[in-house]
């Protein structure tokens, strides 16, 4: 009897565990990124230790601190002659620090524009030369592509990037190595306001991109305001859609409690610090863009 009624307790209380631990399971799921992660007692080990956050091996940032109402604002394939200088122009107004992952070619074409990002103290990061997806090329063009962008910059603005991003976030072991071989920073996003849709070509895009409605400002607010959580890193394209949705998200984001903070201060903030230097002097450029000459 004695042992009947023990093994009902040990019973119960192993129920009650495992109740609990799938009812967390279940409310992080889309944090984790699925519930067949979220029950996994490996990604509960990341969780605790912080890696689920940042990867201190692989170099890769996933996301803020949860417990600080704050978030990132990152801004895609710049710098556009048609958008950038409109975001620039609102972000100074708002008076909000951003992080633009450049595309090489682009910095090429519209120099200016980067050294006004640097001028306006926002941070620059690597989004390769070419835009292309790196887990379909071999090691050496994953090489190419990330130190061109390095070299483009340099002679806009006279600038090293820390930061850096794959188009579509789109990376393998080679691109992991690459990273880690010329000392970047890999960011991720959780917040995608699908804003590139209708400015991407189709082949790009996903059947279920596809099937979106066109991007509107008004859509572009929306998809960012119901995915906010402290901690996010929000994506956004250097695209005209988007600079003119640009002064409500940031209303927007305001009014729901949430600061904007740059990824430097962001990666500061997490639970097990991480300390960079962003848009540090290289010594090779056309000029300094936060010089009084400039």
């Amino acid at each position: 009897m004695k042992l009947s009624k023990f093994n009902f307790i040990v019973t119960s209380v192993l129920g009650v565990a495992i109740l609990s631990y799938l009812v967390a399971a279940f409310r992080i799921r889309g944090e984790a990124g699925g519930m067949h992660k979220s029950i996994l007692p490996m990604y509960w080990a990341d969780r605790v230790a912080g890696r689920d956050l940042f990867d201190p091996v692989e170099q890769v940032w996933y996301k803020g601190n949860r417990q600080v109402n704050e978030v990132a604002l990152t801004i895609d394939d710049g710098p556009h002659p048609l958008s950038c200088a409109s975001l620039l122009k609102t972000l100074k107004e708002k008076k909000v620090i951003a992080t633009f992952f450049v595309v090489g070619k682009q910095v090429d074409g519209n120099p200016d524009l980067v050294r006004m990002m640097v001028q306006d103290g926002h941070e620059i990061g690597n989004h390769t030369y070419d835009h292309i997806r790196l887990d379909g090329i071999a090691r050496e063009k994953v090489y190419d592509q990330i130190s061109f962008c390095d070299k483009a910059v340099a002679r806009a603005a006279g600038r090293n990037m820390v930061l850096f991003r794959p188009p579509g976030m789109r990376y393998n072991d080679n691109v992991l190595n690459v990273a880690g071989q010329l000392s970047k920073i890999m960011v991720h996003w959780t917040i995608g306001a699908k804003d590139f849709v209708g400015t991407t070509p189709d082949y790009e895009l996903t059947p279920e991109l596809k099937k979106l409605p066109p991007i509107t400002p008004d859509l572009i607010v929306g998809y960012v305001t119901k995915q906010l959580k402290p901690g996010a890193i929000i994506l956004l394209h250097d695209n005209p859609i988007t600079a003119e949705a640009m002064p409500r998200i940031i209303d927007e984001v305001r009014k729901r409690g949430y600061e904007f903070r740059s990824c430097k201060d962001m990666l500061r903030n997490l639970p097990n610090p991480v300390y960079i230097t962003p848009n540090q002097p290289c010594g090779y450029g056309l000029q300094d863009p936060t010089s009084s000459t400039h």
